[in-house]
């Protein structure tokens, strides 16, 4: 079995409401929690893959999303993290994209040889998306019709050790990643997740497992995505989890040199 390393690499914070971030869970209205926003890079495949393109807090600055604009600050560039590990995005063969949300694709064109992996439910959307107030963060048009797409439906297997897996539910078409690793199946997942929907507070675990996001294009789509990450990761990898800016490599036992 194929053992990989997955490098998180943190690109800038944003803040939001704990209750836009748990669905419809009272002690979770009040506080503020901070989110990343990242790129992976999963080293030990033949190709050279990375899971979303990013963006950076300039960009969000300008694109004026309500909540979010206000609140991004710079962590590094995609530059920077990927030359900690002696890579350049144009080094990439594969980007595969979780989501089109505005926070995961807008550095594609930095990405000079890739292909970018989309599910065929998420390219409809965002070309042809809700009214803003149901869709705050769409791609731009524009942007889509630069993207050497390659579009997947369902599942697939990159290669050994790299599963592609269709998690819908914060977008229609979201897709989550498996990678095998030393201590088993890592998933980095689609879902615009924390730690806080994953790890349940003692009060609620004698009825639920994990906590929705609140951010959701359909609720029964994510729930039941959120349940086969669950079933299936023995490392769950929340794809916007402040605390994974400071982690080197997942798992985190196994250190490598950058």
């Amino acid at each position: 079995m194929a053992q990989h390393v997955i490098h998180p690499i943190p690109l800038m914070t944003l803040s939001r409401p704990m209750s836009e971030q748990v669905y419809r869970m009272a002690p979770y209205v009040g506080p503020t929690v901070v989110d990343c926003v990242f790129v992976w890079y999963i080293e030990g495949p033949k190709q050279q893959i990375m899971v979303d393109a990013g963006m950076t807090a300039h960009m969000m600055r300008k694109a004026n999303v309500p909540g979010f604009s206000t609140t991004a600050t710079h962590i590094q560039t995609v530059e920077e993290g990927l030359g900690d590990l002696g890579l350049t995005p144009g080094d990439i063969d594969i980007v595969i994209v979780s989501h089109l949300h505005l926070d995961h694709i807008p550095l594609a064109p930095l990405y000079t040889k890739a292909r970018f992996l989309v599910q065929q439910a998420e390219l409809d959307y965002h070309r042809n998306p809700p009214p803003p107030a149901v869709e705050p963060r769409p791609c731009p048009k524009e942007l889509l019709d630069t993207i050497n797409f390659k579009v997947m439906k369902g599942d697939y297997e990159m290669e050994e050790g790299v599963k592609v897996l269709f998690t819908p539910g914060h977008t229609p078409g979201g897709q989550s990643v498996a990678v095998d690793t030393v201590k088993g199946l890592a998933v980095i997942d689609s879902l615009c997740t924390t730690d806080a929907n994953w790890n349940v507070p003692p009060a609620l675990q004698d009825r639920m497992e994990f906590l929705l996001p609140d951010c959701h294009s359909d609720l029964m789509d994510a729930y039941n995505s959120m349940r086969r990450i669950h079933e299936i990761a023995a490392i769950k990898v929340p794809s916007h989890e402040l605390r994974l800016a400071w982690v080197k490599t997942i798992p985190e036992q196994q250190e490598t040199a950058r």
